[in-house]
C-alpha cells in the first residue's frame, strides 16, 4: 500500500464472520482487499455459538475446515414451552450443525485471511473527516468499501443508508457452563419474559443464551424461569461472565450506495432465536463479491432481499409468539399436533431460496391448525 493513502480493491470496514468472509473471498478471486477494525482479534460477541448446517456448508467456500475434536454436533431444534407444557422437535433434513465458542470460530476465519494475503488492520480506527473515509490519519482510496461494522454500523451512518423499513429492538446475555450437553438438539426454552437457548459447545460444555424485550433482566433471574434447565446447571461451574448485547431484527431500505455496500448486522439483521445470523452475514459475502465481480451492486440488493426473506419472515414469527403468551401457547401446541410443519419451517430457514419448498400451502396448513389448536 501506499505510505500516504490506503489503496486497495476493495476496502472493509469491520474484522467479524461478514467482513472476513468477504475479505477471503474476494481475495480468492484476485481482488487486493484490506480490512481494518479498531478491536483486535480473536473478538468475541454475545451470541449462541451454534452454527446451523448451511452455515458449516458455506464454511467450505472459504477453506475453512471444522475438525471434529474443536467442535460438537448438533442435529435439531426442539422448543420448550415452560407456560403451556407442550415440547415439538425437528432434526435437520441434511447435513448437521455444529456448537464451538465465537472466539474460535473468529480465529479461524482471521488465519484463513492473513494465509491469503487480506491486509489486516487491527487496532486502525476509521473515521470520516470532510466526506473522506480515513483509517488511521490515512485518506482510503478503493474502488469498493464495504461497511461490516456490525449492528451499530458509523458506515452505515456515514452513508445515509439508515432508513429502514422495520425494526425490532431486543437484548441478549450469554454464558458458558462446565456440563455435558444432554442432548443432540440445540433446546429453546420459552419462559415468561425472555426465550433461552441451551446448546453445547464442548464435549463438557453448553452454551446458554437469553433473549428478552427487557434490558433490565437479568441473567440468574432469567434462568428462574425455567426451572427444568435451572436445574440441570444448580452445582456446575460458569466459566465466564454474563456477557450481554443488544439484538436487532432490521430491514434497511438499501444496502448500498455508489460503491459501497453493507453486509452482515451493518446491513440489516434477523432475530437471534433464528440462528441464522452468521449464516446469513456468509451467503450475503458470497452475493455481494458476485456482485463485485459483476460491477454492479444493485445484484446485491436483490440477492441480499432474497436470501433474507425465510429468517425474516421467522424474525417475525418469533417476535409475535414472544410478544404474546396466548399466540405462543397455540402456535407451540399446533406445532406439536403436526410435526411436520415444524419441520419444514426449520428446513426451509435453512435452505436456499431455490432449494426451500416452504409455500403458501404449508402457511395454510399452520394457520389451520393455529386455529384449531385452541
Amino acid at each position: 500500500m501506499n505510505s500516504l493513502v490506503h489503496s486497495s480493491d476493495i476496502f472493509i470496514v469491520g474484522g467479524g464472520p461478514a467482513g472476513l468472509a468477504v475479505a477471503i473471498l474476494a481475495v480468492q478471486r484476485g481482488y487486493r482487499v484490506a480490512v481494518a477494525d479498531y478491536a483486535r482479534p480473536p473478538i468475541d460477541k454475545a451470541c449462541g455459538e451454534g452454527l446451523m448446517p448451511d452455515t458449516v456448508e458455506a464454511l467450505k467456500a472459504l477453506g475453512i475446515a471444522l475438525r471434529s475434536g474443536e467442535t460438537v454436533p448438533f442435529r435439531g431444534i426442539r422448543f420448550h414451552d415452560t407456560t403451556g407444557g407442550s415440547s415439538v422437535a425437528a432434526r435437520f433434513a441434511t447435513g448437521e450443525g455444529v456448537g464451538l465458542r465465537r472466539t474460535v470460530f473468529h480465529a479461524k476465519l482471521v488465519e484463513r485471511a492473513a494465509a491469503l494475503g487480506v491486509a489486516l488492520l487491527w487496532g486502525a480506527r476509521v473515521t470520516l473527516q470532510d466526506g473522506q473515509m480515513v483509517c488511521e490519519g490515512r485518506p482510503v482510496r478503493s474502488r469498493w468499501v464495504i461497511g461490516a461494522d456490525g449492528e451499530a454500523s458509523r458506515v452505515r451512518r456515514w452513508a445515509a443508508l439508515q432508513p429502514t423499513r422495520y425494526e425490532k429492538i431486543r437484548f441478549g446475555q450469554r454464558q458458558h457452563f462446565r456440563v455435558a450437553p444432554w442432548s443432540d438438539l440445540v433446546e429453546v426454552y420459552w419462559a415468561r419474559d425472555c426465550q433461552i437457548v441451551a446448546g453445547p459447545v464442548g464435549s463438557e460444555e453448553v452454551c446458554v443464551a437469553v433473549t428478552s424485550r427487557s434490558p433490565g433482566l437479568k441473567f440468574a433471574d432469567a434462568l428462574t424461569q425455567v426451572p427444568e434447565l435451572a436445574a440441570r446447571l444448580r452445582g456446575t461451574c460458569a466459566l465466564d461472565r454474563v456477557r450481554g448485547a443488544r439484538a436487532a431484527l432490521r430491514r434497511l431500505k438499501s444496502v448500498y450506495r455508489h460503491g459501497l455496500a453493507l453486509v452482515g448486522d451493518a446491513s440489516g439483521s434477523v432475530d437471534p432465536l433464528t440462528g441464522e445470523g452468521i449464516g446469513l452475514g456468509l451467503k450475503q459475502a458470497a452475493a455481494l463479491v458476485k456482485a463485485i465481480e459483476g460491477g454492479d451492486l444493485r445484484l446485491y440488493q436483490a440477492a441480499h432481499d432474497r436470501i433474507g426473506r425465510m429468517p425474516r419472515f421467522m424474525s417475525r414469527l418469533m417476535l409475535a409468539m414472544d410478544g404474546h403468551s396466548r399466540l405462543r401457547r397455540r402456535s407451540l401446541r399446533a406445532l406439536a399436533a403436526e410435526p411436520s410443519l415444524f419441520s419444514y419451517l426449520l428446513n426451509a430457514q435453512i435452505a436456499s431460496p431455490v432449494e426451500s419448498k416452504f409455500g403458501w400451502h404449508d402457511a395454510v396448513r399452520f394457520g389451520w391448525r393455529l386455529v384449531s389448536a385452541g
